[in-house]
């Protein structure tokens, strides 16, 4: 693309941005945290979904190594049936750790894993569900932002986030499948069996180092199998303390059980 195609619209003008001077720079900022074995702290909140338990609230920390997300230590609130979850979620490396459990309004536990509050399942070694992927659904991970910059993202003035100016990148991507596993929301660029296929509306708010400090999408879900009803999910992800020292240890040995 020689030049910017500018499209005056109320509030501003909407540039579509070339990935050399967009995208591009937000990947290669994100790449150089994982190279330099940075870390970065989020909150996530996901609102409906095809079925209501994916709407969560989430925070945590995520540690890098030159391969992407190498740690991660999460807490999760859900609304279950019954009661609401909460659940911890350690990954390092190929290692997971869980502990969580579902209470009443009554206070009483309608379920806990382990049977012990406290203690702490080890859940095995390169679980998929668990592992970060470039299939993610997610502002830091290059593969989706790839995947954005390819579909046509365009970019504009972001506005003040937090104290920082940003620039705001956004786009729309359709994709043949799309689902949820416990290291977030994911898509597949081909069919695999999965239930949802879908489209996803993203914004990505990033500072003037490139990093991203804000992450929303509209994901729009349809069978698989056929039909037109659509379901609707909203998630926003915020980003801080790029760099910030952020520690994430193993459980103890003696709170750790096989027991599910």
């Amino acid at each position: 693309m020689a030049g910017l195609l500018s499209v005056t619209i109320p509030g501003g003008a909407v540039r579509a941005a070339p990935e050399s001077q967009s995208l591009d720079s937000v990947v290669e900022a994100i790449q150089h945290q994982f190279a330099k074995k940075g870390s970065v702290r989020f909150t996530v909140k996901r609102r409906a979904g095809p079925p209501a338990t994916w709407g969560i609230k989430a925070s945590g920390a995520y540690r890098f190594n030159a391969s992407g997300v190498y740690a991660a230590d999460t807490t999760t609130i859900s609304q279950e049936a019954g009661g609401t979850g909460r659940s911890r979620e350690i990954s390092i490396g190929p290692d997971f750790y869980s502990q969580g459990y579902v209470r009443s309004k009554d206070g009483k536990y309608i379920w806990k894993s382990p049977s012990t509050v406290g203690k702490w399942t080890y859940g095995g070694r390169n679980l998929s569900g668990v592992i970060w992927g470039e299939d993610l659904i997610n502002g830091i991970n290059p593969g989706f932002l790839r995947l954005g910059a390819h579909n046509g993202a365009f970019s504009g003035d972001g506005g003040t986030f937090e104290g920082v100016r940003t620039t705001v990148f956004n786009g729309v991507v359709t994709v043949p499948e799309v689902g949820e596993r416990q290291a977030g929301m994911f898509f597949e660029t081909e069919q695999e069996g999965g239930s949802w296929r879908g489209s996803i509306t993203w914004k990505l708010w990033a500072g003037p180092d490139n990093l991203p400090r804000r992450f929303h999408a509209i994901l729009r879900f349809t069978s698989a199998y056929g039909g037109d009803e659509v379901e609707t999910m909203t998630m926003n992800i915020i980003y801080r303390g790029w760099g910030s020292p952020v520690k994430i240890t193993a459980p103890p040995r003696s709170l750790v059980t096989d027991d599910w």
